[in-house]
C-alpha cells in the first residue's frame, strides 16, 4: 500500500512504531513482553500483509546512521570511575556473569545446527546478555544479521529474558540460595510500610517528565555527530570501515570519563538515543520475512535458552564459591542479561534502594563494553 520512495510517509508510520513502543512500556502488557516485541510484531504485520514494504531506502538511514548516533548518546554518562567505586560487590558477579554468557554462546553454537549464521548470532547474543537491547541492535548492524534472523533473536530474548527474570525474582526468597549465599538480611524485609515506600519510589520515578532542553540536545548532538565522524574516520583509515561502532563506543566512553561532570548535567540524551534505537527495531521488524523467521525461531530460542542457562549456572555457582552477597549476584545478574532499567527496578521492587544506582552504573558499564565482547566473537577466528 505504501511505496518505498514515500519517504515522509514511511518517517511517520516508523516515529509511530516507536511511540507505541514507549506507550506499550508503560502498559502491564507491555512490561511483561517489552515494549520492542510489541513494535516489532507491529512491524512484521504491516510488512507481511503488505501495508509497508519490506524495503526502502528510509529503513537503510536507520540502520547506517541513527544507530551509531545512538550509541553515544546512550553512553554520554558512562562514568566509568563510579562503576568502580559505586558498584562495590556487584562487579565480580558481572564479570562471573559475561563469562557465563560467552560460556554458553561457544556451547550453544556447538550443540545447535545454526549453519552459516552461527557466529553471528553468537556476537549478537553474548552482547545483549552483557549490554542489553542497545548493544544487540549495534551488533546486528555491525555484522549485517539477516532481519528476519534479527527479528528471531529479539522475540527469542524476550521469551527465555521473561522466564529468566521471574526465576531472578524468586531467587532471594529460595532457602537453597539463601544457604549458599551470604544474606545481608535487608532481602528478606516484608513489611507492609517498606512495601508502599517501593511502590511509591517507582511511582515517582515512572512520573517524573526528563525536560528536554534545546541547549542541552544540540550539545549532545553535536557531541554525538563528532564522536560519529572521527569513529568513522578512524575506522577508514585503518581500513575497518565496516566496524566504525567499536571506534564510535570506544570514543564515547572516553570523552564520558573525561568530562563526566559537564556532560552529566545533560537532559535528554539518553531519551534520544532510545528513541533512535526504537526506530532501528521497527525498521528490523519491518524488513523481517514471518517464513523465514519462523524456520529459525526454535533453534534461535534454544541458542538463548543456553546461554541464559550458562550465565546463571556459573554467576550462582561460582558466586557461591568467592561467597558473593546474594542480592549482589541477583542484580548484578539483572544487569548483565536484561540491562540498567531491569536491574534498578528489581532493586527498588526488593526493598533494596541502595542497590538502585550501583544497578544503573553496571547496566551501563555492559553497555559500554558488550559491543567489543560482541563484535569480537562474531568475528573470532576460531570459528573457521
Amino acid at each position: 500500500m505504501i511505496q518505498a520512495d514515500w519517504t515522509f510517509a514511511l518517517w511517520a508510520v516508523l516515529a509511530a512504531l516507536a511511540a507505541l513502543g514507549f506507550w506499550a512500556d508503560r502498559t502491564r502488557i507491555g512490561r511483561n513482553v517489552s515494549g520492542l516485541a510489541i513494535v516489532l510484531a507491529t512491524g512484521m504485520l504491516l510488512s507481511n500483509i503488505g501495508i509497508l514494504p519490506k524495503q526502502a531506502p528510509v529503513y537503510n538511514v536507520v540502520w547506517i546512521y541513527l544507530v551509531p548516533l545512538a550509541i553515544p548518546l546512550l553512553l554520554l554518562k558512562a562514568d566509568l570511575r563510579r562503576v568502580l567505586v559505586e558498584t562495590r560487590g556487584m562487579l565480580l558477579p558481572f564479570v562471573l556473569g559475561a563469562v557465563g554468557t560467552l560460556l554458553g554462546a561457544l556451547l550453544g553454537v556447538w550443540l545447535l545446527p545454526l549453519g552459516e549464521h552461527a557466529a553471528k548470532l553468537a556476537g549478537v547474543f553474548s552482547a545483549t546478555y552483557i549490554g542489553g537491547s542497545m548493544n544487540m541492535a549495534a551488533v546486528t548492524q555491525a555484522v549485517d544479521l539477516d532481519p528476519s534472523l534479527a527479528t528471531a533473536s529479539v522475540a527469542a530474548d524476550n521469551v527465555v529474558g521473561v522466564f529468566y527474570l521471574a526465576f531472578l525474582a524468586l531467587a532471594p526468597s529460595l532457602v537453597l540460595f539463601q544457604r549458599w549465599f551470604r544474606v545481608t538480611g535487608d532481602e528478606l524485609r516484608t513489611t507492609s510500610d517498606e512495601s508502599v515506600q517501593a511502590a511509591n519510589d517507582r511511582a515517582d520515578a515512572e512520573s517524573d517528565v526528563i525536560p528536554l532542553d534545546p541547549l542541552h540536545l544540540g550539545i549532545a548532538l553535536a557531541v554525538a555527530f563528532t564522536i560519529c565522524a572521527i569513529g568513522q574516520a578512524l575506522a577508514t583509515w585503518f581500513g575497518v570501515g565496516g566496524y566504525a561502532i567499536l571506534f564510535i563506543t570506544a570514543l564515547a566512553v572516553l570523552v564520558a570519563n573525561v568530562f563526566p561532570r559537564q556532560l552529566g548535567r545533560l537532559n535528554g540524551d539518553y531519551e534520544v538515543g532510545l528513541f533512535m534505537m526504537y526506530l532501528f527495531f521497527a525498521a528490523i521488524g519491518i524488513s523481517a520475512d514471518v517464513a523465514a523467521m519462523i524456520n529459525s525461531a526454535l533453534e534461535i530460542a534454544a541458542f538463548a535458552a543456553i546461554i541464559v542457562f550458562c550465565h546463571a549456572l556459573v554467576i550462582f555457582g561460582l558466586g557461591r564459591v568467592f561467597r558473593t552477597d546474594l542480592m549482589d549476584t541477583v542484580i548484578a545478574s539483572n544487569a548483565c542479561a536484561a540491562g540498567p532499567a531491569s536491574a534498578a527496578a528489581m532493586a527498588a521492587g526488593k526493598g533494596r534502594p541502595d542497590l538502585v544506582a550501583p544497578a544503573v552504573l553496571l547496566g551501563v558499564f555492559g553497555y559500554a563494553v558488550a559491543n567489543f565482547i560482541g563484535i569480537g566473537v562474531a568475528t573470532w577466528p576460531g570459528w573457521g
